[in-house]
C-alpha cells in the first residue's frame, strides 16, 4: 500500500510532437526525458499510472519501470487538437483516486521533494486546485503597447515588487470532484506552488530543450 493513497499521479506521454521529434523518448542526461518526472513520483511513493497510446513509449517502460502501469490512450486523443483535460476524462473513468496529480514530462527537473511539498501545499490550501510555476519579475506588455503587470508611472524597484508567479507546467494536484464537475484541472481559485527558478523552464521545443541541457551543465556558485 503506497503511503499516499489518497492521491494517484498521471502522467500523459503522446508519441507524437510538433516541437521534438519523439520528444518523450529523446534522452536528456542520458535518459528519455519522461523518466525523470517518472521516477521523482515513484520515489514520492505514489502510485503511477503513464496515459500513452504509442508503442515505442509502451515498450521503454517497461524496460525502465517493469512495474508501472499503463493506461492504453485511443488515438483519438493522442492528435495534436487533443486536450489534456481530455485524457484526463478518460483518466478518471478507468481509476477512482479522490485526488489526482498531473506531471508532465517537459518538467524534467521535478524532484520527489518538489512533488511532497506540492502535496502539502494543497492540503494546507484546503485541497483547492494546485498549480505549480516559478516567480517572474519581467515587465509584461500587452499586445496593443499596454502594460500588463505594472503601472508605467509608478514602476516598481525590483526589491520591492514581488513580480508575477508564471504557471511552468510542471504539477498539478486537484479533485476528482471538481474536474468532474468543472472539467478543468485549474479551477479558480487555485493554490500557487512556487518552484525553484530552475524550474521555469518548459521543455516545448529543441531550444528550451538545448537551453535546459546548458542550464544544469553550469557550475554551481
Amino acid at each position: 500500500m503506497k503511503k499516499n493513497k489518497n492521491y494517484k499521479v498521471l502522467i500523459p506521454l503522446r508519441g507524437g510532437s510538433k516541437g521534438i521529434k519523439k520528444k518523450n523518448l529523446k534522452l536528456f542526461k542520458n535518459r528519455p526525458l519522461y523518466t525523470w518526472c517518472t521516477r521523482a513520483a515513484i520515489q514520492a511513493d505514489l502510485e503511477v499510472i503513464i496515459s500513452t497510446e504509442c508503442d515505442e513509449i509502451k515498450n521503454s517502460i517497461k524496460y525502465f519501470f517493469p512495474n508501472l502501469e499503463i493506461q492504453d490512450r485511443p488515438l483519438e486523443l493522442a492528435t495534436d487538437e487533443s486536450s489534456t483535460e481530455d485524457v484526463i476524462d478518460f483518466f478518471i473513468k478507468s481509476y477512482f483516486s479522490e485526488n489526482i496529480i498531473l506531471l508532465q514530462a517537459t518538467s524534467p527537473q521535478t524532484t520527489s521533494k518538489d512533488i511532497l511539498k506540492a502535496i502539502k501545499c494543497y492540503e494546507n490550501g484546503n485541497f483547492k486546485p494546485l498549480v505549480s510555476g516559478t516567480r517572474e519579475h519581467k515587465f509584461i506588455w500587452r499586445n496593443d503597447g499596454t502594460p500588463y503587470n505594472y503601472n508605467t508611472s509608478k514602476r516598481p524597484r525590483r526589491q520591492d515588487w514581488e513580480g508575477s508567479f508564471i504557471e511552468n507546467g510542471a504539477i498539478y494536484i486537484f479533485r476528482r470532484k471538481d474536474f468532474e464537475l468543472f472539467g478543468t484541472r485549474c479551477k479558480e481559485p487555485c493554490t500557487l506552488f512556487e518552484m525553484d527558478q530552475i524550474n521555469n523552464i518548459e521543455i516545448d521545443n529543441i531550444n528550451e530543450f538545448k537551453t535546459l541541457e546548458n542550464k544544469i551543465k553550469q557550475p554551481k556558485n
